[in-house]
């Protein structure tokens, strides 16, 4: 659970994110219309491979630690490109559940968002519609507008699986959880399964609300056992270094601790806790030398 800065250099300022997409307010089921990306080009494009790669080597809490600093850093500046941050959005936790998760994932989810809102409640027609035009490193989210009975199961997850789809969010039931196959998060479960009688508009003609958040197609989506980030693809961009410096510091001090060192001992805990308890402003920090530059890391 750390925050990031370079000496002298707030975070956020060397991450100054190209425009990012702006999130449509949540309308009715969905969350508005979106203009249909060209998937099969932006999933080709260099930048956003790069980006997928190295989340695979991160989680959700140094994302969100990152997220963190970057939303302060924009909040406070006057710099009109620091201001346009948008920030990562964390889907309900208390509702948004991992169901399933492969063994050879390594643990996260990443992907490229499709989305698809359930014409009526209960009625999967459309969720079958869209696996046709999933493709490799798709995530597939559903709006269920309420639904009570099961949208996908165990022969969904098994064709995305044969696919290359990376997973599916569904606000709203799954079912066959024993049985699933590539990633699997819902906000529900039950045996019972829906219709399938109700076309819908089709994948991508919207955006989505899931489980709080509003998911854009085109979005990334991160998950893993902590939950599920949806952001565009500059928002991730921007949190990436300071989250791999994260993950490194964080390891650094699990690396000392198994060698007998206090996590107190590598940080200033006794300066910070005797400046607080006196009203003074300081910050949990841990100082180390990575690639003979000098990190500050600031809890």
């Amino acid at each position: 659970m750390l925050t990031i800065t370079r000496l002298g250099i707030p975070a956020a300022l060397r991450h100054q994110s190209r425009s990012a997409s702006v999130h449509l307010a949540a309308l009715g089921r969905g969350a508005g219309k979106a203009k249909k990306p060209d998937l099969t080009e932006h999933q080709q494009n260099g930048d956003v491979k790069d980006i997928i790669k190295r989340l695979q080597k991160l989680g959700t809490g140094p994302l969100c630690d990152a997220d963190k600093g970057h939303k302060l850093t924009s909040s406070t500046s006057d710099d009109p490109d620091l201001k346009k941050y948008k920030g990562l959005n964390l889907m309900d936790t208390d509702v948004m559940k991992l169901r399933h998760a492969p063994k050879q994932s390594g643990g996260v989810m990443i992907g490229v968002a499709r989305t698809v809102q359930l014409p009526r409640p209960n009625d999967f027609l459309a969720v079958l519609s869209a696996l046709t035009e999933l493709s490799a490193g798709d995530v597939l989210v559903v709006n269920t507008g309420g639904s009570t009975r099961a949208v996908a199961g165990s022969l969904f997850t098994t064709e995305a699986t044969r696919r290359g789809v990376n997973g599916i969010v569904v606000d709203g039931p799954i079912r066959d959880v024993a049985e699933l196959e590539c990633f699997a998060y819902s906000t529900k479960i039950t045996p019972y399964a829906g219709t399938v009688q109700h076309v819908g508009e089709g994948v991508d003609v919207s955006s989505v609300q899931c489980a709080g958040v509003t998911v854009n197609p085109g979005d990334i989506i991160f998950g893993d056992s902590d939950g599920v980030l949806c952001g565009s693809v500059d928002t991730f961009s921007a949190c990436l270094h300071d989250a791999e410096h994260i993950v490194a510091a964080e390891q650094r001090l699990i690396e000392g601790m198994k060698v007998g060192n206090s996590l107190h001992s590598m940080t200033n805990f006794d300066e910070h806790f005797a400046a607080r308890k006196e009203g003074r402003e300081s910050s949990l920090t841990v100082c180390s030398i990575n690639q003979s530059r000098a990190f500050l890391f600031c809890f």
